[in-house]
């Protein structure tokens, strides 16, 4: 068994470069593992946000360069901060950690990947395609899943299978008619994207197909978010939009698998509802910065 968590460096610049590499990793939930088994004793009430302050939004953009040996110590001896550190990543890291996550995975793993997954998007989900929809989800790991969302050469692929194959139910969320298209300033734009996503929860996913289904047709209004040109906005803005999305498309692909893998289906239900309330503020919040 290789104890990677016990041959840390001891240099603070060595050991951020060790940690950006295990988070974007495959092993991370065996460093997890074994950093828990020596630390027991969890302080289940520190956050990431309470560890990392003011220093967060250098580290989505920049990774763990500014964090302090204390800090290092802080994340290390709480290890289960570590796999929510990494989920944060996912959603929220900037250029750096999307080269960094693509760089831990391999190239045909990930054609692979892109393969399997453009077949599932080129339709809606049935109620009687479902479970064999899902045989082809569940042969594929949530690391690898995530790994493609930063590809962008197989997201341009995906787009093309699918615009080739029958449409996405429209009519609401990104795909209705109009929300793209709509010549109004940056601001406005983006608060209307987040008030489209918004129309997730006004439709009920009170059975498994129904929340199955409306997830598809939320991560296909991610395509089309993600090929669309965004007049709206710069060129800095748009960048930013398109690499949210295809994270929040990734989340989505994680729980359609999960929901297939016999998720309890109130989990999944408020899962899915944290993702979107996560997606629309993050909207909202770039609206601002850019009024």
């Amino acid at each position: 068994m290789n104890l990677a968590a016990f041959d840390l460096p001891e240099q603070t610049h060595e050991l951020s470069d060790w940690l950006a590499t295990q988070i974007t990793g495959p092993n991370l939930s065996s460093i997890v593992a074994q950093l828990s088994a020596v630390h027991s004793d969890h302080d289940y009430d520190l956050t990431i946000e309470a560890i990392c302050g003011e220093q967060w939004n250098s580290i989505i953009q920049n990774g763990f360069s500014e964090l302090t040996q204390a800090q290092f110590q802080q994340l290390l001896t709480h290890p289960y901060l570590l796999m929510e550190l990494q989920e944060r990543l996912l959603l929220e890291g900037e250029e750096y950690w999307q080269k960094q996550f693509l760089n831990q995975n391999d190239d045909s793993e990930i054609q692979q990947t892109k393969l399997i997954i453009q077949g599932a998007l080129q339709k809606p989900i049935l109620d009687s395609e479902a479970t064999q929809q899902a045989e082809d989800f569940k042969k594929v790991p949530y690391r690898k899943i995530f790994a493609l969302g930063f590809v962008s050469a197989a997201l341009i692929f995906v787009a093309v299978f699918i615009n080739q194959g029958p449409e996405a139910a429209p009519g609401w969320g990104w795909n209705r008619p109009g929300v793209l298209t709509a010549d109004i300033p940056a601001d406005q734009y983006l608060n209307g994207l987040a008030d489209s996503a918004n129309e997730w929860f006004k439709k009920p996913t009170d059975t498994k197909a129904a929340l199955l289904t409306r997830l598809t047709q939320f991560r296909n209004g991610c395509e089309t978010l993600i090929n669309a040109p965004h007049p709206q906005l710069a060129n800095v803005d748009r960048t930013w939009l398109i690499n949210r999305c295809r994270a929040w498309a990734d989340k989505l692909d994680n729980q359609i698998v999960a929901l297939e893998k016999g998720a309890d289906l109130k989990t999944a239900d408020a899962n899915a509802d944290a993702l979107i309330h996560k997606l629309v503020k993050a909207l909202q919040t770039r609206a601002k910065q850019v009024a």
